[in-house]
């Protein structure tokens, strides 16, 4: 598929999308077989563009070699993982494009998993639950995180702090080192000459880069201990990665010195969902089980079967690790940054996560992609035609990461 103007329309091209004038009207049904008519109606109501099928830009279709039956059966399997997100907004148009090529060109798409599970008589015997209740009364035994997390957080809140703090902290832990000597070393970077320490890592990326990566290394371990039958850890993680690699992209493109803070705000947007599927895998699974069977969106529908939603939880443990307010406020928010006092990180991050849905790196157990909130996209410098770029870079970068965090 391709957008095209009407210039480069011709007779016998197939719409792909729906032709509305400025003010919303229809004027051209998607599937309509473009002739001399169509154009003329396009031209004088002043469309200045339309999507056909078949088509994509950058010669990423060979014509002679695709397989159109195929383009378009992803086509419409991508519209179906987009029925809540909409495709009015510019944003979201372009977000479909670039998901129908990208899914069809890589067939990269891992949904989550679907559990079979016998609703008449668990849905007597699974209690709804108030967890908010249950965290407040301590009642949950939250995971622990590496006391080398605070100590870094302690260094990165000191301004008297050096490189020199950063690498004693981080030196503390030789696995800790290694991997984060790793991912410096490793294309995600891409320096010209080896970096064999974590001081000179330090003065080469900066204090705080390095102690958000190092943070973000020492949080994987909570990942682990999904069940299973629940849902996969290593999608997930996947999911969370590509998430912290799109929200850093999207932080370097506005100028935002903290890219790697935002990394790992985009890592751990979903947090709270590792608490859920551990400790209250029998909700989890009615979660799912209803949200499969009438096509809703996951995380507008916890609240009924939880009492609070995943970002509710993945607040109080952030705060319980005593991770930066910025930090926090961005994971709780991800999903409502007009709610924020400060809503830059977290339209950061909530852009990120639709972003991340779409493309299908990985999955969380949300089976469609999120509700845009159009007000994140006036709060940063982002127009359309940057996404392609954007989700280029991210796949690259997470094709060259992934296995450092995964392994």
């Amino acid at each position: 598929m391709q957008r095209v103007s009407l210039d480069q329309l011709k007779e016998g091209m197939v719409l792909f999308e729906e032709a509305r004038d400025v003010n919303g009207r229809l004027l051209l049904g998607e599937g309509a077989e473009i002739n001399p008519s169509h154009i003329s109606i396009l031209k004088k109501w002043g469309v200045a563009n339309v999507c056909i099928a078949g088509e994509t830009d950058d010669g990423e279709d060979d014509k002679s070699g695709i397989d159109f039956e195929l383009f378009e059966k992803t086509a419409k399997n991508v519209k179906k993982f987009f029925q809540h997100a909409g495709l009015k907004d510019p944003f979201m148009k372009e977000l479909f494009r670039l998901s129908v090529l990208h899914r069809f060109h890589t067939d990269n798409f891992e949904p989550p998993k679907k559990i079979k599970i016998d609703e008449a008589n668990d849905q007597n015997n699974v209690a709804k639950i108030n967890l908010r209740n249950k965290l407040s009364k301590n009642e949950i035994k939250l995971p622990e995180i590496s006391t080398i997390v605070f100590e870094l957080n302690e260094v990165i809140n000191n301004p008297q702090s050096s490189a020199e703090d950063i690498a004693t902290v981080v030196n503390k832990s030789p696995s800790l080192t290694a991997r984060l000597l790793k991912i410096v070393n490793s294309s995600f970077y891409s320096f010209h000459s080896r970096i064999d320490s974590v001081s000179r890592a330090v003065a080469v990326i900066g204090t705080r880069e390095i102690a958000s990566l190092a943070i973000a290394i020492s949080t994987i371990s909570v990942f682990k201990g999904i069940p299973e039958e629940i849902a996969d850890m290593k999608l997930f993680l996947k999911h969370s990665l590509a998430c912290g690699l799109v929200a850093r992209i999207i932080a370097a493109h506005n100028n935002i010195p903290q890219t790697e803070q935002l990394f790992v705000a985009g890592l751990l947007h979903d947090i709270g969902r590792v608490i859920i599927y551990k400790d209250f895998s029998d909700q989890a699974r009615m979660l799912f089980s209803q949200c499969a069977g009438e096509d809703k969106l996951l995380y507008l529908e916890e609240k009924n079967w939880l009492g609070c939603k995943h970002t509710d939880v993945g607040k109080i443990l952030l705060t319980k690790w005593n991770l930066p307010e910025t930090l926090v406020n961005s994971v709780f928010y991800h999903h409502n940054p007009s709610k924020a006092r400060e809503p830059v990180w977290p339209s950061i991050i909530h852009l990120a996560d639709i972003i991340t849905n779409a493309v299908g790196l990985g999955s969380s157990g949300e089976r469609f992609v999120p509700q845009l909130d159009e007000k994140a996209l006036t709060r940063i410098s982002f127009s359309p035609g940057i996404l392609k770029m954007i989700v280029k870079q991210a796949t690259h970068q997470f094709t060259s990461l992934v296995s450092f965090l995964t392994e």
